[in-house]
């Protein structure tokens, strides 16, 4: 697909260093994007973006503030950037080809990217498994629970593991982990509603609002 394409892109203009992100520091920047081979790198590919998944982390990417993230800030004036999957629409690179889908770890949050290949994945068909897969359990959440529990915590069957934020995209996930190995899970959450839900969707064996019990110690000696 050779041709000028719109892109909308969305842009760092401010840092959020109190409160949440607004449109006094994020604004919609469109450009063009010419596409032909005298345009596109030697071993870089256009890509469509189809989805792209907003975590927490992003946020303390928004500070201007290290604060020992594991990952940079954005910078000024540049686009931002997120776990994304795509379709390749124009392809300088011998190993993919156009229809191709892609994962991108530092997706620019951007209908339309030109992207080195060396840090792209292929995702291959699979009846099983669904392209938005790659985003929750086998994307950032499930793999940041997967390290945590059976890399870190390793607990073994019978264990009992306490899990904070328990409802959040990691702590499921950390909740299913040790269960699958056997383990007396008990988690945290901020909502009566988030409670039932880890109890009776997620199966956890207990689990309590942390807003209503002051005293941590005095909660989890209940459970």
């Amino acid at each position: 697909m050779a041709g000028m394409l719109e892109v909308k892109e969305w842009v760092l203009i401010s840092y959020a260093d109190e409160g949440l992100p607004t449109t006094d520091h994020l604004q919609l920047r469109e450009r063009k994007l010419v596409v032909d081979d005298g345009s596109i790198p030697e071993g870089h590919v256009v890509v469509r973006l189809l989805w792209l998944s907003i975590d927490p982390y992003l946020r303390s990417r928004m500070t201007g503030r290290s604060d020992g993230l594991y990952v940079s800030q954005f910078e000024l004036n540049e686009v931002i950037e997120s776990f994304g999957i795509g379709r390749i629409i124009f392809s300088k690179a011998d190993s993919y080809q156009i229809g191709d889908i892609v994962i991108n770890p530092f997706s620019p949050v951007s209908d339309y990217c030109v992207i080195p290949v060396h840090g792209l994945r292929k995702i291959q068909a699979d009846a099983e498994i669904s392209h938005l897969d790659y985003l929750n359990a086998l994307g950032v959440p499930g793999f940041s629970a997967w390290v945590g529990m059976c890399i870190i915590g390793d607990p073994k069957p019978g264990d009992n593991v306490f899990i904070t934020a328990a409802a959040g995209g990691v702590g499921v996930f950390a909740g299913q982990l040790a269960k699958i190995k056997g383990c007396r899970v008990v988690g945290s959450t901020g909502t009566d509603e988030k409670v039932q839900l880890l109890k009776v969707e997620f199966k956890y064996d207990d689990a309590f609002n942390y807003k209503k019990e002051p005293d941590l110690d005095a909660a989890l000696s209940k459970f």
